[in-house]
């Protein structure tokens, strides 16, 4: 056997040398990890394990939802969490904000070309809407058709910073532990129309601390909350106001732009006030109609919720508590929360199913009955999908305003209806497919699901006939028409082409065409129960329906 033996080229202390540097480098390490563990745990001590159970049991479920939708925000929520974490009352209402924020954001809405490329414009150039219309539709001339699009969602869980939602919360509990009026609402009001951080889909900012340092002699003068809001909305008439050329701005306004341009909607107003009223304690939100029923356009106005209960609509910027009226008719009113609704369209509605606008979204509730007599309306559809709508008429095409479930017999009954106003039934459809940006897109539309009707004042239903007109009587009686609409762009003009529909068999059937020789049209007979609409041949008509009844015509 061959003994091989082991040469040593380094001396003893060489080899001891170079094992106790690899201890030290191993003891090093470890020295490291450990600093970089209490490193991580002193930059990042937002634990959501350690903060889950103080989060109230009526929002943690939600809040660990809003947490993992955050993505990188999540540090930003946990921090205002685990701030509160001491403070009962602020923890609460930091879990509220933080459990419904997923619903909020920021949409920013602009005018593009068929392709998606932007299209400036600045309704502040104008000074009417009919100057902008007709700068759009001269632009179309240009670039072919327009129209808005959703450019950008911010959202608030992912966007939103500790700093302002920190402020936020501190300054609505200055407000509420130490303004008389404000102690004595009761803790859900506090947190449903004083704590909320934003009005609808407008940019965030810090409006609390504006408005509370703007208003410091009122707060101290009132002796009640409607003194303070009366005083509050008299300056505001002051800084702010409705211009209709900003029906063409869409994207509702942050405070910012609003004090720069000092114009608005009806939407941009009621942000408005609400920053304005709820920066000093007053529990203040807003109410609107999607579609009115008897004309164009939406509508959007504050309401007041005083201690009591007592809810007290007006403009903001325009008419205060009490000295606001609305038109009688109105077929749904909706309050927006920044909480969710239960049973709503969006709680039930499948994936595969889409929502007409309006009605896909949980943070609103019917508030029709505070404003008007309503009734429960029930009717039977021609097939049984799963749901129905009922539709107003509203720039020249049916809207829906309402939703309900369709039973085994396919009856439908939908809730708290306004009176004295024509209806349809509809279902909400694919139709069509239509080319958005060069891409094929399913396009809904309302589609009939039985005839239309009356609501009256007193509550029947009285159907219209929707047989072919062939089948219908005729009355060989005049009538007259100085207007095919409200308001004087619908007077008859002289030398323009007008188009007489009726509503059969489940669409607008033409009857006959006619020049206006004079400032009024005039038809030689009508077929009765029957509704119809006389279109002016134009870019934007915008006719009302009616009915004819002992020759005269009565608009709904």
């Amino acid at each position: 056997m061959v003994l091989h033996l082991r040469v040593l080229n380094k001396s003893p202390s060489e080899y001891i040398n170079k094992f106790l540097m690899k201890k030290i480098i191993y003891f090093v390490l470890i020295f490291v990890f450990f600093v970089l563990i209490s490193a991580c745990s002193i930059l990042q001590p937002y634990s959501i394990k350690k903060i889950t159970p103080s989060i109230p049991e009526e929002y943690r479920e939600k809040v660990l939802e809003s947490l993992e939708e955050a993505g990188s925000n999540k540090r930003e929520l946990l921090k205002v969490l685990h701030h509160y974490k001491d403070d009962p009352k602020k923890l609460e209402a930091a879990s509220f904000l933080i459990a419904y924020m997923p619903d909020h954001y920021f949409a920013d809405v602009g005018l593009v070309d068929s392709l998606g490329n932007p299209v400036p414009l600045n309704v502040m150039d104008f000074n009417t809407a009919l100057e902008v219309q007709t700068h759009i539709d001269s632009l179309e001339k240009e670039l072919g058709e327009l129209h808005y699009k959703l450019i950008e969602k911010r959202e608030d869980v992912k966007t939103m910073s500790s700093h302002l939602l920190m402020t936020h919360i501190d300054m609505a509990f200055l407000a509420y532990e130490t303004l008389p009026w404000t102690s004595k609402y009761n803790w859900d009001d506090f947190k449903e129309y004083i704590l909320p951080y934003r009005g609808s889909s407008e940019p965030l900012s810090n409006w609390r601390l504006y408005f509370w340092y703007l208003f410091p002699a009122d707060r101290d003068s009132a002796k009640d909350p409607l003194q303070l809001a009366y005083a509050i909305n008299d300056s505001s008439k002051k800084m702010f106001t409705f211009k209709e050329v900003f029906y063409y701005h869409p994207a509702d306004q942050g405070l910012d732009e609003m004090l720069k341009n000092g114009y608005g909607r009806c939407e941009d107003m009621t942000n408005f006030t609400i920053y304005a009223m709820r920066a000093n304690g007053l529990a203040v939100t807003s109410d609107f109609t999607p579609y009115w029923p008897d004309r164009s356009n939406n509508h959007a106005w504050n309401s007041i919720i005083l201690p009591d209960g007592k809810v007290i609509p007006f403009m903001g910027a325009e008419a205060n508590p009490g000295q606001y009226n609305l038109q009688e008719k109105i077929a749904k009113v909706y309050r927006k929360l920044f909480s969710q609704e239960k049973n709503t369209l969006a709680d039930v509605l499948p994936d595969s199913m889409k929502a007409p606008p309006w009605l896909g979204y949980k943070n609103f509730k019917d508030v029709t009955d505070k404003y008007v007599q309503v009734s429960d309306v029930t009717v039977q559809v021609y097939k049984d999908d799963p749901f129905a709508y009922i539709a107003v008429f509203n720039d020249n095409d049916w809207q829906p305003i309402h939703w309900g479930s369709v039973d085994s017999l396919r009856n439908v009954t939908f809730s708290n209806m306004g009176r004295n106003i024509a209806y349809l039934p509809v279902f909400y459809e694919v139709v069509d497919s239509i080319m958005v940006e060069n891409e094929k897109k399913p396009d809904y539309e309302p589609v009939p699901a039985g005839a239309p009707f009356i609501l009256s004042r007193e509550g029947y239903i009285a159907s219209f006939d929707n047989k072919g007109i062939d089948f219908r009587n005729e009355i060989d009686s005049a009538f007259v028409m100085k207007q095919t609409g409200h308001g004087g762009v619908n007077k008859v003009k002289i030398d323009s082409t007008y188009t007489w529909f009726v509503w059969a068999e489940d669409e607008w059937q033409e009857i006959i065409d006619t020049t206006a020789t004079t400032d009024s049209l005039v038809f030689d007979y009508y077929y009765p129960e029957s509704l119809y609409k006389v279109e002016e041949e134009c870019l934007h008509p915008d006719p009302r329906i009616f009915t004819v009844e002992d020759g005269e015509v009565i608009f709904w």
